[in-house]
């Protein structure tokens, strides 16, 4: 049974769904979409307008002689390339900037009004983050996703290509109220040397937010393979030696910004399979997995140490008020962690101010003992049949802050 804040939400979206409407398809008479993985073209918020066009009044348009940069230029309509200040050239202080962040695999967005559509809106209004990074997004539902998002104040969605065959039909997607560019939708034939390669399931996103004018934080969304077998292990490291090289590539792109990886990663820091050795690709890879030819063997499996030697550290979250960290089937305290947040190592480069892994069974909004995690949320807290209803997952959310 939808609650009382579900009405609301639908309100909001009657009203900001009017307005979006309008703005996609004035755009799409003379641009189509911005840039590519999101729908519509509010270009001040997504990125880039269509070659040959420009930004103006959040709609692509033929520019003016004299008109200034035209669009396709990376640094215009998108947040700037560097940290500094892009007009004078000087440095832009970013020392206690502030950025609240949260990864959410949201099983399915679900179609709009439906029942699980105004759960997740519940759990994303409460939980207030800037920037919201989601797993799960099924293909086919960036329509109910989009209305979902601008009627809770964010922008367009960012998210990642569709998934090849071994992927299935999810993707991932990052919702921001500040400004959010995609830097990359990450294929292994972006990272792999062998063009051949087909060893990814779901492409790792990569999207850069400001945080404030001129200050970045890059971030890389996960959904690492699920599964228990000793292939599903052995497709799971190999995604994470991609993902270092994502990370390589990211912060060769923007060394500047502190860089968060985050999401749902399948595998707890317990799993008797850590360790295991791989002498050769195990039996029952499917038919278009293709190894790339620069992934060594031997391989162990060892996704956590995998992520570290990348200069991350994971993050400790647990339940509000509680010592449970579970994400996955965990409302009633228990449950498996699956789903993780990391960080630059150097607490020099970013400072978590507080983080949770958000249970609606145990939001009271009131930090109450016995000691644990706790954060200020948004409004009312919501019902606890809400997160149930939202996901099987629980989301991550943490306070950012620049040093």
């Amino acid at each position: 049974m939808p609650s009382a804040g579900s009405n609301v939400l639908l309100l909001a979206i009657g009203v900001a769904t009017g307005v979006a409407a309008g703005a996609v398809a004035g755009c799409a008479q003379e641009a189509g979409s911005c840039i590519p993985g999101t729908i519509g073209c509010i270009c001040e918020m997504s990125g880039v307008c269509d070659p040959g066009l420009v930004c103006s009044d959040n709609r692509c348009v033929t520019p003016d002689v004299d008109d200034g940069p035209i669009a396709g230029d990376s640094s215009f309509g998108t947040p700037s390339e560097d940290s500094g200040n892009t007009t004078t050239g000087t440095p832009v202080d970013c020392s206690g900037t502030t950025l609240r962040v949260a990864s959410y695999n949201v099983q399915a967005v679900g179609a709009a009004e439906s029942e699980g559509w105004n759960a997740l809106g519940e759990v994303l209004r409460r939980i207030d983050a800037d920037v919201v990074c989601i797993e799960e997004l099924e293909d086919g539902e960036t329509g109910a996703l989009r209305d979902l998002t601008m009627a809770l104040g964010y922008g367009e969605p960012v998210q990642a290509d569709a998934s090849p065959g071994i992927g299935g039909e999810l993707r991932n997607a990052c919702l921001g109220r500040v400004p959010l560019a995609r830097i990359e939708s990450f294929t292994a034939r972006d990272l792999s040397s062998d063009q051949f390669a087909n060893d990814v399931g779901r492409d790792f996103l990569a999207v850069r937010a400001e945080a404030s004018a001129g200050c970045h934080v890059s971030m890389i969304a996960v959904h690492a393979k699920s599964g228990l077998e000793p292939l599903d292990l052995f497709r799971r490291q190999v995604e994470h030696v991609r993902l270092v090289q994502a990370i390589e590539q990211v912060r060769a792109e923007h060394p500047d910004d502190p860089l968060v990886v985050m999401g749902d990663f399948n595998e707890n820091i317990d799993d008797p399979g850590l360790g295991m050795v791989f002498d050769a690709p195990p039996a029952g890879l499917p038919g278009s997995y293709e190894l790339g030819n620069d992934i060594e063997l031997p391989l162990a499996y060892s996704p956590f140490a995998t992520i570290q030697s990348a200069n991350l550290a994971m993050v400790a979250a647990t339940h509000e008020d509680s010592d449970a960290d579970g994400t996955w089937s965990a409302f009633d305290g228990q449950g498996v962690r699956l789903d993780y947040l990391w960080v630059p190592a150097s607490p020099d480069a970013i400072a978590l101010d507080a983080v949770v892994v958000f249970n609606t069974c145990l939001d009271d909004g009131i930090d109450a003992p016995p000691s644990g995690a706790w954060l200020p949320l948004a409004g009312e807290p919501v019902p606890c049949w809400v997160g149930p209803a939202a996901s099987d997952h629980l989301p991550i959310v943490a306070d950012l802050r620049v040093p």
